[in-house]
C-alpha cells in the first residue's frame, strides 16, 4: 500500500508541470488582457479630463471669429456697388428669385431675409446690418446673440444667388453654428474686457441674473459643449481637406504634376498673369507644388498628431491659400479657411506670439517716445539740467 501510495504520488508529481502550462498561459492571458483594459480606462480618462476639465483652443477660436468676421465684411463691401444685380432685383436673371436653388430660401426666418431681394432700398438696409453685426462680431461684443443674428443675415443673403457662393459659405455656415456652442469671445474680445471689469460685481440686473443662471449650471457642461464643437470644426476640416485630395489624386492632372498650372494661368481665374508666368516658368516647381497639394490634404488628419507634422502641415495649407487668393482671386474662400484652420495652433503658442509682439510694440514704442522727448527738450537728461 504504501508502495501504491508512493507510486501514486510521484505520478501526481511528474503531471503536474504539464498540468501548470495551461495555467501559466492563462495568467498570461489574464495579464495581457488586464494590461488592455488598464490602458483603455486611462485613456478614456484621459478622454474625459480633456473634454471636461477645461475649454480648449480658446485662442484659436478667437482668431477664427476675427477671420471670419473680416471675411463677411469683405464679403458684402466688394459686393456692395453691384448689390442689385447680385443679390436684388437685377438678380432675376439667375430664375432663383422665382425659383430659389438653395432650401434656405424656403424655411424662415431666412426665407424673410430671402425675401428682402425684391426691394432695393430693404436689401441695401440688409447689407449695410450685415455690415455692422459682422463688426460686432469680430470685435467680441454679445457675441453669442450676435453669432444667431448673423447666421441669419448671412445664409438669408447667401440663399439669394447661389451662383456667387462657393465652399466657404458652406464651411461658414457650419462654423457659425459650431460657434455659437462655444466661448469664442473668451479672450480677445469687448465681452472679455467686460467680464474683467465686473468681475468683483455685477453692476446690473441682468449680470446678476446671468451669473445666477451661470452658477446652476456645473462647470463641466458648458466645457463639454464647448470642446465637442471644437471637434466638430476641425473634423469637418479633415473631411474637406482628406476627400479634396482623394478626389484630386483621381484626376490625370494632379498625379501627372501639372495641375495648378492650368486655373492660374485661365482668363477666368488667373488675376495676376505675369505674376502666374513667372511662378508657372518652372515645370519641377509645378510639378512639386501639384504632388505635394495632394500629399498633405490627403494626409492632414494623420500630420496633426505630432506637432512637427503638424506644424509642416499647416504651414503648407497656408501657402496654398494664400497662393489661391492671390492668383485665382478667391480672398473670402481662403481667408474662411486659414480662419477655421486657426484651431489647430495651441493656445500657447497663441500667447507667446502675442506676448512677443506686445513686448515688441511697448518697446518700440517706448524707444520712440523717448527719442521725440529728447528731440523736444534737448537738454532733458544732462546734469545739471533740472537746476
Amino acid at each position: 500500500m504504501r508502495t501504491d501510495t508512493h507510486t501514486i504520488t510521484t505520478i501526481d508529481d511528474t503531471s503536474s508541470p504539464g498540468d501548470r502550462l495551461p495555467q501559466a498561459a492563462e495568467k498570461r492571458v489574464s495579464g495581457v488582457g488586464a494590461t488592455s483594459l488598464r490602458r483603455i480606462v486611462e485613456s478614456l480618462h484621459v478622454a474625459e479630463q480633456w473634454l471636461l476639465a477645461e475649454k480648449h483652443a480658446v485662442y484659436g477660436l478667437a482668431v477664427a471669429r476675427i477671420l471670419l468676421g473680416l471675411t463677411i465684411i469683405g464679403f458684402t463691401l466688394s459686393n456692395f456697388s453691384t448689390r442689385v444685380y447680385t443679390f436684388g432685383a437685377g438678380a432675376a436673371w439667375t430664375g432663383e428669385l422665382a425659383y430659389p436653388n438653395s432650401d434656405f430660401a424656403t424655411i424662415w426666418p431666412f426665407s424673410f431675409v430671402n425675401g428682402l431681394a425684391t426691394n432695393d432700398s430693404a436689401l441695401t438696409l440688409l447689407m449695410l446690418s450685415i455690415l455692422v453685426t459682422a463688426t460686432l462680431f469680430l470685435v467680441g461684443y454679445k457675441t453669442r446673440l450676435v453669432t444667431v443674428v448673423l447666421f441669419v443675415q448671412w445664409v438669408g443673403l447667401l440663399s439669394i444667388n447661389t451662383l456667387v457662393q462657393d465652399q466657404s459659405d458652406n464651411l461658414s455656415r457650419i462654423a457659425l453654428i459650431s460657434l455659437f456652442f462655444t466661448a469664442p469671445s473668451q479672450v480677445w474680445s469687448v465681452d472679455a474686457r467686460r467680464r474683467e471689469r465686473a468681475r468683483p460685481a455685477p453692476s446690473t440686473t441682468m449680470g446678476a441674473l446671468r451669473g445666477r443662471v451661470r452658477s446652476l449650471l456645473p462647470p463641466w457642461v458648458p466645457n463639454l459643449f464647448h470642446n465637442l464643437s471644437v471637434i466638430v470644426i476641425g473634423a469637418q476640416l479633415c473631411m474637406v481637406y482628406a476627400s479634396g485630395g482623394l478626389y484630386k489624386a483621381q484626376g490625370e492632372p494632379w498625379y501627372s504634376g501639372y495641375a495648378i498650372y492650368a486655373p492660374i494661368t485661365t482668363r477666368q481665374f488667373g488675376t495676376w498673369p505675369e505674376l502666374s508666368e513667372l511662378l508657372t516658368a518652372w515645370a519641377p516647381l509645378v510639378a512639386l507644388a501639384t504632388v505635394l497639394t495632394v500629399l498633405v490634404q490627403v494626409s492632414f488628419p494623420l500630420m496633426l498628431m505630432r506637432r512637427p507634422t503638424r506644424i509642416a502641415a499647416l504651414l503648407i495649407i497656408l501657402i496654398f491659400h494664400v497662393s489661391i487668393a492671390v492668383l485665382m482671386g478667391l480672398p473670402w474662400f481662403s481667408l474662411t479657411m486659414v480662419a477655421l484652420d486657426a484651431i489647430f495652433i495651441r493656445d500657447k503658442t497663441y500667447m507667446t506670439i502675442a506676448r512677443t509682439v506686445r513686448t515688441t510694440v511697448v518697446e518700440r514704442c517706448h524707444h520712440r517716445f523717448s527719442n521725440a522727448t529728447l528731440r523736444a527738450f534737448p537738454t532733458l537728461g544732462r546734469p545739471g539740467a533740472e537746476k
